[in-house]
């Protein structure tokens, strides 16, 4: 065991290692601070949006039935985990630096196994699928207070570490026990229960969202099952600690603990069973077995090259055929998940377009990882890169639209009383939105790809988390109002157009080290941040207007948002501080006395401006945050003063710092974009933000401001002051 625990430990601290070496060695802080950033952010989301949901839970059953759903939701969560790992295998073959490294090493391959289990749980903190996060949303709501955390994080390590364990011992026993001729069957067959695992789990997340009572009171009926379950091995504690029994739940982490014991020792006899034939070679499973191609045959193009490498690879294309048809499944045999995806057409357009963008991260996400090895060949090709992108993305798009339009087209006829130009403009925008997240997803695979490397991966996971970003930006449009709408197809129009950008730029010097590892600022990176930035805030603002009327419940879920709000803003700030510092800054074109000048001139004009368009209710609204807060003490003052400062000097070092520094073009047109652009996240970023015609004026003359401003001085703080000092004149005015 202590050789475990040492071998355990050079691996948590070579990944440590390696994570640091992102940062400074290999200058890849960009990939992995915006994987963190989101990471983090998506994990905080969870905690509030599982918070509302379990608190209408327990108003609905007793502490057991409380217990049962935590039981059910932590237990198909760790499944679904469980599944995804094992269907992967990475961990059994050859090429990996840590493989090779170890092949090459007198270790046993059992205790391989078991340290990897261990480190895994310390350096993989969504190893769990954000397993932490639901336990943590439940010490809050049944007000356990902080010292019940320590409690969710030993249970959400020793989970993650009998993930892990059972994982590999899956994947040993396919290498080992499964002929190579049929093992491609076995993987195929893994990944089919994965992708089946995590539908149930995105449908059971459906109903504890959607319907959380109803869930309560199905779940409440079986909770003497799932006593006896594995699944309450995880509930156990915590349920232990809302009983008053502090004994109870010690013993209830040592049980799980020596189940995750348990589970270490099938590992271990597993891999002593397997031995050396526990690995296999390096290389793609279709790489030795593929017929050599008929010398008649048609050559491929940029855009079938693709479509082949996918009908080779039978497992990918398996689970790119079947993930549609497991969705639709689970949700027709899930009853409350079915009626609540069909009770609108907006909620089968968000159905329909929520499956094109999974496939889109098995499709065209990964189309630079099939270029590893031959894109140097269309490099030398005669041709644009960009017109060679563009054929991959509109193969792509005819595929996914098709599909995407099939599944809506099937889905929307269950919708009764609907109007034919209601289902076609449902549908239209569907279409349009998958297909055009076929293009961004060959834009952000290009300009994320580093194939001078063969040691890492050519789309990491920081570029499929910006991915579901831009494509949850879209998603959320499906039964906006009108403004809305348009601003959010605006941004999602601005954000495409700058992958796309990034991407052909990428994709020019993506072969060349020095060239990719150079820092640079691009727009794409500052839409990345701003979807987050305007996501977060419609989610936040979504779950505040969603409370019921108790007062005290208000109180108590307005405050966790207001500070889950506050430690995001101050999290994106973080991530943008360090991305601008580690690039070559912009000298201002003019000296700070002289830029603070300017901006304060054309804030004066901006307030004039708005008085004329009659927007005083803009800053009046703004005095009165200001007076209450002072009226309530000299603190809450301060803090309202400096929270507003904090969040608009945010917005222009995102807006002025990244975007509009990185637009290429005349600066006249870089001006106008960029002050469009903060117009429409602003929209985006508060979801009960219905603004009249003045209100909309003032807050474009506001961006104008700061983007002509920051044009003329090139500094962001000139920008941010161009933009206060109309508002306060306003404001002064308006509450004098």
């Amino acid at each position: 065991m202590r050789d475990t625990l040492r071998l355990a430990g050079i691996f948590i601290r070579f990944r440590l290692r390696s994570m640091r070496n992102a940062f400074r060695a290999r200058r890849r802080g960009r990939a992995v601070l915006i994987a963190t950033v989101v990471g983090v952010v998506t994990a905080v989301a969870y905690v509030g949006l599982f918070a509302q949901a379990f608190s209408i839970i327990a108003r609905t059953v007793d502490v057991a039935g409380q217990v049962a759903v935590l039981a059910l939701v932590t237990g198909t969560i760790a499944f679904g985990s469980l599944s995804a790992r094992a269907a992967g295998n990475e961990a059994v073959r050859a090429g990996s630096p840590e493989n090779e490294f170890l092949l090459a090493r007198p270790v046993s391959l059992h205790m391989l196994v078991a340290a990897r289990g261990i480190a895994d749980a310390v350096t993989d903190p969504v190893g769990g699928l954000f397993l932490l996060p639901v336990l943590i949303a439940a010490t809050f709501v049944w007000k356990l207070g902080l010292t019940a955390w320590p409690v969710a994080i030993a249970i959400s390590m020793l989970v993650q570490i009998g993930i892990s364990t059972l994982a590999y011992s899956v994947q040993l026993a396919v290498v080992r026990y499964v002929p190579a001729r049929r093992r491609r069957l076995a993987w195929t067959g893994l990944r089919l229960v994965a992708a089946l695992s995590l539908a149930t789990l995105w449908m059971l997340g459906t109903w504890v969202m959607r319907a959380p009572a109803a869930l309560a009171g199905q779940v409440a009926g079986f909770a003497p099952a799932l006593a006896f379950s594995p699944s309450a091995l995880v509930s156990a504690p915590l349920a232990a600690l809302v009983r008053h029994q502090p004994g109870h739940a010690v013993a209830a982490i040592g049980a799980l603990g020596g189940a995750v014991a348990a589970a270490m020792l099938v590992t271990v006899a597993v891999a002593r069973r397997a031995g050396m034939a526990g690995w296999e070679e390096a290389g793609a499973v279709w790489a030795e077995t593929s017929p050599a191609p008929d010398a008649t045959a048609r050559l491929p193009t940029a855009a079938t090259k693709d479509l082949r490498l996918i009908v080779r690879d039978r497992s990918q294309l398996l689970a790119l055929i079947a993930i549609p048809f497991i969705f639709i499944g689970v949700q027709i045999f899930g009853a409350v998940g079915w009626e609540w995806t069909t009770a609108s057409l907006q909620r089968i357009s968000r159905f329909a377009y929520s499956v094109a963008v999974y496939m889109g991260t098995i499709g065209p996400l990964t189309h630079m990882q099939a270029e590893r090895r031959a894109f140097w060949i269309l490099r030398t090709v005669p041709v644009p890169l960009a017109r060679l992108l563009a054929a991959k993305a509109r193969a792509w798009a005819i595929i996914i639209g098709v599909i995407a339009a099939v599944i809506f087209a099937v889905m929307s006829v269950s919708v009764p009383n609907t109007s034919v130009g209601a289902r076609l403009v449902a549908g239209l925008l569907v279409i349009v939105g998958a297909a055009g997240m076929s293009f961004v997803a060959v834009a952000m695979a290009s300009g994320g790809a580093d194939l001078s490397d063969e040691t890492t991966a050519a789309v990491g996971p920081s570029t499929i988390y910006a991915y579901m970003g831009v494509g949850g930006l879209f998603n959320v449009l499906f039964g906006a109002d009108a403004a809305m709408c348009v601003a959010g197809l605006l941004l999602y129009a601005f954000a495409g157009w700058a992958y796309w950008q990034a991407g052909v730029e990428q994709a020019a010097f993506c072969l060349d080290a020095e060239a990719v590892r150079e820092r640079r600022v691009r727009a794409s990176d500052g839409a990345t941040l701003l979807i987050i930035y305007a996501l977060t805030g419609r989610a936040l603002q979504a779950v505040t207007d969603s409370l019921g009327a108790d007062a005290a419940e208000r109180s108590v879920i307005t405050k966790f948002v207001m500070l889950i709000q506050i430690v995001l803003t101050i999290l994106i700030g973080i991530a943008v501080a360090i991305y601008l510092a580690r690039r070559p800054a912009r000298a201002g074109r003019r000296g700070l006395l002289a830029g603070l000048a300017i901006a304060v001139g054309a804030g004066a004009l901006g307030g004039a401006l708005m008085r004329a368009v009659g927007a005083e209710a803009i800053g009046g609204a703004f005095m009165r945050a200001v007076g209450s807060a002072g009226a309530v003490g000299p603190v809450a003052f301060v803090a309202v003063v400096i929270g507003l400062a904090l969040r608009t000097f945010l917005e222009e070092a995102l807006l002025r710092g990244v975007v509009q520094r990185a637009l290429p073009g005349p600066r006249v047109a870089a001006a106008a974009i960029g002050a469009l652009v903060g117009v429409f996240s602003a929209h985006m970023s508060r979801a009960s933000f219905s603004m009249g015609a003045a209100a909309t004026l003032a807050l474009i003359i506001s961006h104008i401001c700061g983007a002509t401003v920051y044009e003329l001085t090139g500094r962001v703080t000139a920008a941010w002051a161009a933009r206060v000092v109309p508002v306060v004149l306003v404001g002064v005015g308006a509450f004098a």
